[in-house]
């Protein structure tokens, strides 16, 4: 699973090196003090959001990630060499496009954790099988990537982040509405229109908060848009994962196991379980289309069309 990804990562440094032009920005100092409280703060937090389902005396390591938090913030309005430039997201565009970005990252984060368990433990599907059905949704983001490029000469970012998260929420509305023997052509529509939706949204949001970023400074900007995707990617992992297996765990008799993998290996709760875990992802999916329309809405009221530049 892993040594597949050697090859592949190869082939992405050689084009890098190839294809790529060479960018230089100014010298920046570090702060290693703000990248201390932003990781505490980070993992505190998860760690709180994982816990909670099973534990309910979290307050210790939530006040840790809530604390570090609020430091981080003032320590970068502080520092005169912030990690995190806190002045970009005056700009409309870089923070409309950085939370549509970020709440879309966590939909997109519990989908994956999700639909391979569905895939896997609920349809049957092998690893091989399930992987493979994540293919509809590639090609689809790979279309929508390039029609939306071609678009971007003639609709504005804004536009086309809004009706991207728009299909992105119809997907997971559709999913939502997923049974416990779904078949085949349905996951792959769904996950087809998830993938266009993605791909119209995601790189056309990109392109808003980076047009605000001076090209000198765009090595910050673009280090701040990844690390906001990945924030919202382990918020979505944390958040949508803890509620899945909480919901699942409610819905199962009492002494089942914890886990859906393990529940269906006992020939007396395969059904229940699959139709446990179903239901618990229906809901799971309810609440990451709204958080994606969300999303789609703050797109439109706080993003603007026109570039407006803010140095870092």
């Amino acid at each position: 699973m892993f040594l597949i990804n050697v090859p592949i990562t190869l082939v992405a440094i050689v084009a890098a090196l190839v294809l790529m032009p060479e960018s230089k920005g100014p010298w920046r100092k570090a702060d290693p003090l703000g990248a201390v409280l932003s990781a505490v703060g980070m993992t505190a937090l998860v760690w709180t959001i994982i816990e909670l389902p099973h534990d309910t005396n979290v307050f210790a390591p939530l006040t840790i990630g809530v604390t570090s938090l609020i430091a981080f913030v003032l320590w970068e309005l502080h520092t005169p060499s912030p990690m995190v430039p806190l002045g970009l997201f005056t700009a409309r565009n870089f923070s409309g496009g950085s939370f549509a970005l970020t709440l879309s990252q966590v939909a997109n984060g519990g989908l994956m954790i999700v639909i391979t368990q569905y895939l896997q433990f609920v349809l049957g599907y092998t690893p091989t099988e399930a992987g493979l059905a994540f293919l509809p949704m590639a090609t689809g983001s790979l279309t929508a990537n390039w029609f939306g490029a071609t678009l971007g000469q003639t609709v504005a970012n804004r536009s086309r982040v809004a009706i991207g998260l728009t299909l992105y929420a119809a997907a997971f509305g559709w999913m939502s509405t997923f049974s416990p023997d779904a078949g085949v052509l349905t996951v792959s529509a769904a996950l087809l229109v998830l993938g266009c939706g993605g791909g119209l949204a995601v790189p056309a949001a990109i392109a808003a908060l980076m047009d605000t970023v001076p090209p000198d400074q765009a090595g910050v900007g673009s280090a701040l848009n990844d690390t906001v995707q990945q924030l919202g990617a382990a918020l979505g992992v944390a958040a949508l994962g803890s509620l899945v297996s909480g919901a699942f765990s409610a819905a199962m008799p009492a002494g089942s196991p914890t886990s859906i993998g393990d529940a269906v290996r006992m020939p007396a709760l395969v059904g229940a379980a699959r139709t446990a875990f179903t239901d618990a992802m229906s809901t799971t999916f309810v609440i990451s289309a709204a958080a994606v329309l969300a999303a789609a809405v703050l797109a439109l009221v706080v993003m603007r069309d026109e570039k407006t530049l803010v140095a870092v």
